[in-house]
């Protein structure tokens, strides 16, 4: 392929000469004279492993070339790769300016070439709200429709500087997020003999994988961080702790845990991340990620109650009361506040656990229920179709059996907050993930 590379920072520079390497003739393209003789040359723009050395390769094959003029690159290439810089603005967004200003470009040139189709991937990290835009520019400015005589794909990277080159030729992933099948099409021919998971999705969804890994990176160096600062206090070794942390591959170091849903409880999460905080309030240790954990889960319980409480206070059905699915713990359950809230606010209630009985709660398990609630055993109900009837709101925090979904009618009119992701409620006209 023919490919077009617009920006030659440390994302567009490796792309020039890892692209030339797979076997596509790539342009490069940059507004910055110095970056241009210095890829011509076969240098490289910036200090990074390998990089010169591929630079210098594909330029003395003829297959790398740069160049000031966005105009001559375009119409002699099939795609272009956007790797122009998004820098934050004021206030902590992105700037896209630059991506805009390119787009407007290419799409100047589209307007006046007889190229039948050109696919634009974005590898520049940008929002969902900032892909929109840039298609709504390309059309503006081509006269173009999307998927007609233009494809746009959202082409999220995963390089780390220092080791972008070796990160290019064995990626964690490689995820399009292309708009029509003439893009995906283009998309299956970039990386011959590179061998990583791909994943095809959405445009938006592309853009929020980088963010998400970006976010989840941040904390996770705060969090090693927080608890190093926690064991030093208290004259523990922390390397010794992670070390031992970092082997669990079945929890810690896993999916686990990070599938979007309602609040954490039970009887250890909340415990101990209290017993955390409380010593280091004592010790006069600032641990700021952990405090906003705690605030964070009362946050989001707050948000649910305002979306389901209302003057007109409907019948609620609560499917699922216990903290997790498959126990009758109910200690901190996040849905014993909610109880606790419409209860409060007047709201006439039901509730279904398939594992709960007040007869067989015992202890402290027991006491927190009816401390809590302490008409508990006059909101339970056995009869799962029976509670459904009775309510207006139908809250689903445990997931059920699909036979259990399968063997219940769900009446017109009824509102589904779906709070576990419960495949078989999704095509219901009152439904609504909490989430998704």
């Amino acid at each position: 392929m023919k490919i077009s590379v617009l920006g030659l920072g440390y994302v567009g520079a490796v792309s020039c000469g890892c692209m030339a390497k797979l076997g596509h003739t790539v342009i490069g393209v940059d507004v910055v004279q110095d970056k241009i003789d210095l890829i011509n040359q076969g240098l490289s723009p910036l200090i990074e492993a390998g990089l010169e050395d591929l630079l210098s390769q594909a330029t003395a094959k003829g297959q790398l070339s740069a160049t000031t003029d966005i105009e001559s690159a375009v119409k002699q290439c099939d795609a272009a790769m956007l790797c122009v810089g998004t820098p934050s603005t004021a206030s902590g967004g992105v700037n896209a300016s630059h991506l805009e200003a390119v787009c407007e470009q290419i799409g100047g040139v589209l307007a006046k070439s007889d190229q039948e189709f050109f696919v634009v991937l974005t590898r520049s990290t940008s929002l969902p709200p900032v892909h929109h835009r840039l298609i709504q520019v390309l059309e503006k400015t081509s006269g173009r429709k999307l998927g007609q005589g233009f494809g746009y794909v959202c082409h999220p990277e995963f390089l780390r500087e220092g080791t972008a080159v070796e990160d290019f030729h064995n990626p964690p992933k490689i995820v399009f997020g292309a708009s029509d099948p003439r893009s995906e099409a283009v998309c299956k021919q970039l990386y011959p003999g590179i061998d990583a998971p791909t994943f095809f999705v959405p445009t938006d969804v592309a853009a929020m994988v980088k963010y998400a890994d970006n976010c989840f990176h941040a904390v996770k160096v705060a969090f090693g961080n927080e608890i190093g600062t926690a064991c030093k206090q208290m004259g523990v070794d922390s390397h010794a702790v992670m070390d031992v942390f970092c082997e669990d591959r079945k929890l810690n170091i896993s999916p686990k845990y990070l599938r979007p849903g309602f609040a954490f409880g039970g009887s250890c999460l909340p415990k101990d991340l209290r017993a955390m905080l409380d010593h280091a309030r004592q010790a006069a240790v600032n641990m700021p990620m952990l405090t906003g954990v705690v605030a964070s889960n009362q946050e989001l319980v707050g948000q649910f109650l305002k979306r389901v409480a209302s003057p007109d206070r409907p019948a609620v059905g609560i499917v699922g009361l216990a903290f997790k699915e498959g126990t009758d713990d109910v200690r901190e359950s996040p849905m014993v506040a909610v109880v606790e809230h419409l209860y409060g606010k007047g709201h006439p209630l039901r509730v279904y656990d398939e594992h709960l009985a007040m007869q067989k709660l015992m202890g402290s398990n027991r006491r927190f229920a009816l401390a809590a609630i302490p008409h508990l055993e006059q909101m339970l109900s056995r009869d799962l179709q029976a509670v459904i009837d009775a309510s207006g709101v139908l809250i689903v925090y445990h997931k059920l059996q699909p036979k259990v979904w399968e063997s219940v009618t769900l009446k017109p009119g009824l509102r589904i907050i779906d709070l576990a992701r419960v495949e078989a409620l999704e095509k219901h006209p009152g439904y609504e993930g909490l989430h998704w």
